[in-house]
Order: C-alpha cells, then sequence, then structure tokens
C-alpha cells in the first residue's frame, strides 16, 4: 500500500471545513498538492503533529481535525497520545502513515517490536487500527471521520522510493501560516472560537 494512494483516498472524503495538519514528511508535499482548498497547517516537526493538532480541537469543536503524522515523527513525542486520550476529544483524527523508514536514513522501530497502535491504546485512546490494504485504510478513515472520536489509524505503508519536496513557499514558512491563518478565519465558526 503506498502513501500516496491513502491520501488521495483521504482527499476524497476531507471536507473543506475539515482542519489538517501534517508532519515533516512526504505527507506535506502530497497533502499539499492533493488538498487545495481548506485550512492545513504543513510541515510540522517531529513531534509537533498530534500536539498541534489537539489544540485545534480545543479552538474549533464543531470541525474536524485531522493530523496526518508519521511513524518517526510520532516516536519522538509518543507522550503526545497519553494527553490525547485524558481530553478525548470527539473531533481528532490521527492517521499515521507507517513506512518504518526515516526517509532515506535507516529503519524505524516500527520495522522490529514497536507497535503504535498498542501504544495509542495503552495510552487510553478506544478507536484506533492497523490498516495494511486500501480497502482497510478506506472504510477506517470514513468511519473515523463519519463518527465521534478520538480515533488513531496506523497505515502500514511502502517507503517512498523518491524524496517528494512539494511546493516550498506553500508548504513552509511564512506564506503557509499566512493561508492556514486566512482559511481559518473564513470558518463559519471562527468568531466563536475567539471568544
Amino acid at each position: 500500500m503506498k502513501r500516496l494512494d491513502c491520501l488521495k483516498l483521504l482527499a476524497a472524503m476531507v471536507d473543506p471545513h475539515m482542519l489538517t495538519v501534517t508532519s515533516l514528511s512526504s505527507n506535506t508535499a502530497f497533502w499539499s498538492d492533493l488538498r487545495r482548498e481548506g485550512a492545513s497547517f504543513f510541515g510540522c516537526n517531529m513531534g509537533l503533529c498530534i500536539p498541534f493538532a489537539l489544540g485545534l480541537t480545543a479552538a474549533f469543536p464543531k470541525r474536524k481535525v485531522i493530523a496526518l503524522d508519521s511513524d518517526g515523527s510520532l516516536m519522538n513525542d509518543t507522550s503526545s497520545l497519553i494527553t490525547l486520550a485524558d481530553v478525548d476529544p470527539p473531533n481528532f483524527v490521527a492517521i499515521v502513515m507507517d513506512n518504518g523508514s526515516y526517509a532515506r536514513m535507516g529503519s524505524t522501530f516500527t520495522t522490529r517490536k514497536t507497535d503504535l497502535e498498542k501504544i495509542a491504546q495503552g495510552a487510553g485512546i478506544a478507536n484506533t487500527a492497523t490498516v495494511r490494504s486500501e480497502e482497510a485504510f478506506s472504510a477506517a478513515a470514513r468511519q473515523a471521520l463519519e463518527s465521534t472520536g478520538p480515533h488513531f489509524i496506523v497505515a502500514k505503508v511502502e517507503p517512498d522510493r523518491v524524496r517528494v519536496k512539494g511546493d516550498p513557499h506553500r508548504t513552509y514558512g511564512r506564506f503557509m501560516r499566512e493561508m492556514f491563518a486566512d482559511a481559518v478565519r473564513r470558518h463559519p465558526d471562527y468568531q466563536q472560537a475567539r471568544k
């Protein structure tokens, strides 16, 4: 199963009012091409994707917030799963693309003994899944987007064969942050979030 194929399936399910956050991985490049409309914050540093998205769930409780994380990133701050379980936001969906690889720098612990779904379960997250096919990914993502959460999905994907960078002006830095802030301000419930 390939990351890009999974993200294409997800893009077809995500509406313009859902908020998305990506880790600093191929998720950023692929998702920025697939999702041109809506509020997306791209390229959170390792370990920050889930915490940043969790903050958005509090600010926008009526909107689904999707964290598109990666195995290497999440393993830098698995303690965020404890906070996620404790806060228990009904509008949160975490999808972790587990390719068992730190880009081209070597394998992650998920190629050996580490099981991210079990870590999430141990933290207290009830709705978890590990998927290994596009069909299973599509079903798990749809269920997560259509029901209350939090949800935690590990997608076992192939390592990316080439490094994908994406548009640096759209996915990183000040311009990206301004685009995200502008998209958030256009949300119908933005004024409520400011109170």
